[in-house]
């Protein structure tokens, strides 16, 4: 391995908080992983959910199975999706990676003769846990092939090693031919093969660690007059494909980490996009800038040199329906059609929350609930900023706000969508609700959580619990069979140090009784301690059986509640 990519998977390690003396085969696969699937997944994954590792595994280091832009790991969240969507637009990337320099022949035949079976209907190849867990999902994904509205999925292969690649003309037809072998099988729309070398690798993590910036010419467009606490903004209108360069990442899925700060999360066939999708279809397409609202974007930094416009760190925060209407039609519009635009340059986060109440004020949403979105996210990120010392976590408000910053652990990022899984698992008792779409979980909850009178202790200790455990089963101290029930740990640790019943969240007692946890929770050893009492409650319930789907039983907390409350006592 070159000095170079030695270095990159060093930093990577302690970024990920992994251990010193993990495999540096399997270190590497999980390099390879984060790598390429960030190429393809613009939002932040756990690595644990893409690595297979081990024994019987088909010759594949790493899936990601990618439905509707989101990075699905559980089939319940393929129903979610085509629930709300009502229609299934499917990526399957897999990973093979080698620290070897040599592109072989033999191992990228093999390669492929894994994923074939795979997808086979009669398997040949002995499979571990995890490949069976992803091979569920897909089944859950072919079951729905009536949804696939742009056509069957796409597999992408990434074959990665620390050489570089020759163009070797043997291999070349050899990977041509086995990439017929899977188009033979007429369950993919096309298959991709990318061999990956270290000077690719490289490029692949310098962008997965950049901040998220897009060029576009926008030439239809005025400046708008200076106004207080805005550096710059414009009106105008951009050709669709210029638009869509701002809502996709490289690998053609849409970027939904965009639309964190507007109120609601795409509506799926509602009448109102239905509409929109029917004037896209129709002979009135290209008077679409005069009958749509338009899009809002708010960037914290512009750099202009003509009509180059460079746009970093933004979001839309005003148009997700829009956005998404237009993604799924893209193949049925030509740059003709333009999409009204408004541009504002501003750091400041008052202006950015003045900006999505108003903007979105148009929509059937209560003022409420934007305030719930806004204002409260906004406490709840200085909260957790004045949080100093060894239990500081950070809190992603908006999406990939800490992709560029170095030096923290990414164990350490709390992303809205952890932390709804995270409230919901340890005071909501939902635990085994943790695995769906996180979209449907928080409509299901929205009127419990992020209410402008909750204590925003009880959203960071329940990030600070998960963090805990990943910062444990990381050093090995929590064995992975527990991973599939960490939100149900969650819970246990709650009700094991402050008892099952809680004065209720929006009275004046509840950050007191909620304390005690924060403190054991920040004291490393007191924490491994309640975690370890915990798993031991966790095993009289389980009684042996660790499967997945153990932990989407509902009656699992409702046994860990009667368990606590009959033979333990609050600490």
């Amino acid at each position: 391995m070159d000095l170079v990519t030695k270095n990159l998977v060093a930093a990577f390690r302690n970024e990920e908080s992994l251990p010193d003396d993990l495999q540096d085969s399997v270190l590497f696969e999980h390099f390879v992983n984060y790598c390429v699937v960030s190429a393809n997944y613009g939002e932040e994954f756990d690595l644990s959910d893409i690595h297979l590792g081990g024994g019987n595994d088909l010759g594949i280091d790493g899936i990601a199975i990618i439905v509707n832009g989101s990075l699905v790991t559980d089939q319940v969240e393929v129903d979610d999706l085509s629930g709300v969507n009502k229609y299934l637009d499917v990526e399957f990337v897999f990973t093979q990676a080698k620290m070897s320099s040599n592109f072989d022949g033999g191992e990228i035949s093999s390669f492929f003769f894994g994923a074939k079976d795979l997808f086979a209907t009669k398997p040949a190849l002995p499979r571990n846990d995890r490949v069976k867990e992803k091979a569920n999902i897909i089944e859950a994904v072919y079951e729905k092939s009536s949804l696939f509205k742009k056509g069957n999925p796409c597999l992408r292969m990434y074959y990665v090693t620390t050489g570089k690649w020759q163009e070797d003309s043997k291999l070349l037809s050899r990977i041509d031919n086995e990439k017929e072998t899977l188009l033979d099988l007429n369950i993919f729309r096309n298959v991709e093969f990318t061999p990956v070398d270290a000077r690719t690798l490289q490029r692949l993590y310098s962008k997965a660690k950049n901040r998220l910036s897009k060029s576009i010419t926008f030439v239809g467009k005025v400046t708008l007059p200076t106004l207080p606490g805005v550096q710059e903004s414009y009106l105008g209108y951009l050709p669709v494909d210029e638009y869509l360069k701002l809502i996709t990442d490289d690998g053609g899925n849409i970027l939904r980490g965009l639309f964190y700060d507007n109120v609601r999360d795409y509506q799926g066939d509602n009448p109102v996009n239905k509409e929109i999708e029917d004037t896209l279809k129709s002979d009135e397409r290209d008077l679409f800038v005069l009958l749509n609202n338009g899009i809002t974007i708010v960037s914290e930094s512009l750099s202009i040199t003509g009509d180059t416009f460079t746009i970093e760190d933004y979001q839309i925060v005003n148009g997700c329906q829009t956005s998404h209407v237009l993604f799924n039609n893209k193949e049925l519009l030509s740059s003709k059609l333009q999409v009204p635009v408004k541009l504002i340059v501003s750091q400041d986060t008052e202006v950015k929350n003045r900006v999505i109440k108003a903007t979105n004020r148009q929509t059937p949403v209560k003022t409420e609930e934007l305030t719930a979105l806004t204002d409260f996210q906004k406490s709840l990120e200085d909260y957790y900023a004045a949080i100093k010392g060894e239990c500081q976590l950070f809190y992603e408000r908006r999406s990939q706000q800490y992709r560029s910053t170095s030096g923290i652990e990414k164990i350490r990022i709390v992303s809205i969508p952890n932390q709804i899984r995270s409230f919901s698992s340890m005071f909501l008792r939902l635990p085994h609700q943790a695995s769906r779409y996180y979209g449907t979980l928080l409509k299901s909850i929205e009127n419990k959580i992020f209410i402008p009178e909750h204590p925003p202790i009880a959203y960071y200790v329940s990030a600070l619990a998960l963090y805990r455990f990943e910062f444990y089963a990381r050093r090995r101290l929590i064995e992975s069979k527990y991973r599939p029930f960490k939100y149900h740990l969650l819970g246990i640790v709650r009700m094991q140090t402050l008892g099952i019943a809680l004065p209720a969240m929006v009275s004046n007692k509840f950050e007191k009784t909620c304390k005690p946890l924060k403190d054991i929770l920040e004291d490393e050893d007191a924490g491994l301690g309640t975690y370890q009492k915990s798993l031991e409650i966790l095993d009289e319930l389980l009684k042996g059986d660790y499967a997945r789907d153990r932990a989407k039983d509902a009656s699992l907390i409702t046994d860990a509640e009667q368990y606590i409350a009959s033979s333990v006592k609050p600490s």
